[in-house]
């Protein structure tokens, strides 16, 4: 059976999507500590697992519409990954996030009441691509004091990238472990994109992240 990807088009709405389920899994987690720990429980399960039942509660309703199992998988997998963070890691940047919504929201809407609608104005896209998972691991390597060597971080990238579907959902939660140990930061909208994708475009996909790792980690060699 071939898995046809999802038309171009629809591409800038389904990040958007995916974007907007990253932010309401960080805010359930941040304001839920119950709802954080069902969630936590579903790291490496599938969907049919006994400890994903509490999950279905949780995300079913923060699915796309009609998506497959593939797509579940990948949401779950995503939401399980954030929710196994420490507190600290995404509260305070939650709280930033809705403190500077809210600024934004009441200047601009002191900008159009004094100047009124501005028709020219557009959302502006979103770009193709986020950050890779590839490129957190690079950043791993590279950051001040970090724990990670080379050799490892090079030793995980190349076991991701060999990966079937079952396996990357497998293997993640260590890398992002990993990734956890130092300052650098993880691209949840677009490690989603990555893992629904994963069934008709590893290739593409592990290619970017081992081009975005050995991109990012070649300056090591020119400094």
């Amino acid at each position: 059976m071939t898995f046809q990807p999802p038309e171009a088009s629809k591409r800038p709405n389904t990040r958007a999507t995916y974007a907007d389920f990253i932010t309401r899994i960080e805010r359930l987690c941040h304001t839920d500590p119950g709802a954080r720990a069902a969630l936590r429980a579903g790291l490496r399960r599938d969907l049919d697992h006994s400890r994903t039942r509490a999950m279905h509660r949780l995300l079913t309703p923060r699915l796309p519409e009609g998506c497959d199992d593939k797509t579940a998988q990948a949401h779950y997998t995503v939401a399980a990954l954030i929710a196994a963070q420490p507190r600290h890691a995404f509260a305070s940047d939650q709280e930033d996030d809705e403190n500077a919504a809210d600024e934004q929201g009441t200047v601009k809407k002191h900008v159009l009441q004094e100047d009124g609608p501005d028709e020219e104005a557009a959302t502006p896209e979103p770009t193709r691509y986020g950050p890779s998972f590839g490129a957190s691991l690079g950043h791993a390597v590279m950051a001040k004091g970090a724990s990670m060597r080379m050799s490892a971080a090079e030793s995980r990238i190349n076991l991701l990238t060999r990966q079937s579907l079952r396996g990357i959902h497998l293997h993640l939660p260590g890398a992002v472990n990993q990734v956890r140990t130092t300052s650098a930061t993880i691209d949840w909208g677009q490690l989603l994109a990555d893992l629904v994708d994963w069934p008709y475009q590893s290739g593409r996909i592990s290619r970017r992240w081992l081009q975005d790792f050995y991109r990012i980690t070649a300056r090591a060699d020119q400094d």
